[in-house]
């Protein structure tokens, strides 16, 4: 009798639960329970595989992300002797993102990797396909075998985007890079020295300037270095074709590099005065490697923008009434002392002075005056001009 008391209750139990044991043998709710207690699929957020200065791999490719970099408008060339590339849009703005990528395969070989930003909404964007990033970028740089080369990618965004993760996928595997999150302790200091001519074919002069310990550039300032490097920006293009290093240091480093110098067509350059071989001394500064600015760099620059002589900006005496005199009248006209000129006047300013823009008739002669760390105020949007207003 037991036993058919179990077959009579089974047998008439609810729908539902019935239902409820059917979709338990399907995988969706547990056989018994209540639809409240049905567990959710929602995907797991994937993890990234590294920051900015960490190192990923992506299938034979070993990426490094060095900078990333958010511009009205980004400038570029490819190759010796290729069109400089300039481009700008008021609608939008371009993210460059810096980075290192090394061949592991084992073999020579060509990239062909696609990268995808996602913004912090999630949306995705592809590089720029109108412009061509330096060494032919993701997509058809060759490197030989165990070659490390820099190169820079290009997105166009609307204003206001967050870049937040990089994608990197090749033949053989895909890597995600948080954007958010930089690890500088990692970055080698070669890897610096390629970066830093990098930056010098794209125009990033102030990024390439900021590479450098303040300590060491003396009295270049940023004005110098921008009226140095400005010019020759499209009729020059530098590569870094060897690096030795020549200390083991811990924390200081000394390489040799050898670079070969292009002119506008190409064709290597002849000017005598460009090394192709130089030794250049770095520091390691809070985590971060640091260019030490050599003697024969300094030189170079202050051959082109002249001996260090800053132009004295005019000074506007302030009107005074001259007292009554108690001399004898003469036949002297008053004030018969000459004005003062400029070059005769002693209330010019000085480089200690505590001055600001309207001391000054031009921004050529501002320019003189900005320092490293802009101590007097010149540069307030840090762009890199002094009293950009002045004309």
């Amino acid at each position: 009798m037991l036993l058919a008391v179990v077959l009579v209750g089974s047998a008439c139990a609810p729908g539902g639960q019935e239902r409820d044991a059917d979709e338990g043998e399907k995988g969706g709710v547990i056989a018994g329970s209540s639809k409240q207690r049905s567990f959710s699929a929602e995907p797991e957020r994937i993890r990234p595989d590294g920051g900015i200065g960490d190192g990923v791999k992506a299938g034979d490719l070993f990426f490094r992300v060095f900078e990333v970099r958010m511009n009205d408008r980004i400038y570029s060339i490819t190759r010796p002797g290729a069109e400089p590339v300039t481009r700008g849009d008021i609608s939008g703005e371009y993210v460059a993102i810096d980075y290192l990528v090394k061949n592991v395969s084992g073999s020579p070989l060509t990239t062909g990797a696609e990268a995808t930003l996602l913004d912090e909404r999630g949306d995705a964007h592809k590089q720029d396909g109108t412009i061509e990033p330096p060494g032919s970028g993701t997509a058809g740089m060759e490197l030989g075998t165990g070659q490390t080369r820099a190169s820079s990618m290009f997105f166009e965004v609307p204003n206001g985007t967050i870049p937040e993760t990089l994608v990197i996928e090749t033949r053989r595997g895909k890597a995600r890079i948080d954007l958010l999150t930089e690890n500088r302790e990692k970055v080698p200091p070669d890897d610096y020295l390629r970066i830093y001519h990098l930056y010098l074919n794209e125009r990033a002069h102030e990024e390439a300037y900021d590479m450098f310990d303040l300590d060491s550039v003396q009295s270049i300032t940023l004005g110098e270095w921008l009226s140095f490097w400005e010019p020759l920006w499209g009729k020059q293009y530098v590569t870094l074709d060897g690096l030795r290093r020549l200390d083991e240091g811990g924390r200081r480093a000394t390489y040799q590099m050898r670079r070969t110098f292009y002119d506008r067509d190409g064709d290597i350059a002849s000017d005598p005065e460009l090394t192709p071989s130089v030794a250049q001394e770095m520091e390691k500064i809070d985590g971060e490697w640091k260019l030490l600015m050599g003697k024969d760099l300094i030189s170079d620059i202050i051959a082109v923008i002249g001996p260090d002589e800053k132009p004295v900006p005019e000074a506007t005496a302030p009107e005074t009434t001259a007292p009554e005199s108690t001399e004898p009248p003469t036949t002297v006209p008053e004030n018969t002392a000459p004005e003062s000129t400029a070059s005769e006047s002693t209330s010019s300013v000085s480089p200690a002075d505590d001055f600001d823009c309207t001391d000054f008739e031009t921004q050529e002669e501002a320019q003189f005056y900005l320092a490293p760390g802009d101590p007097f105020g010149l540069d307030p949007d840090n762009n890199g001009l002094a009293c950009d207003s002045l004309p």
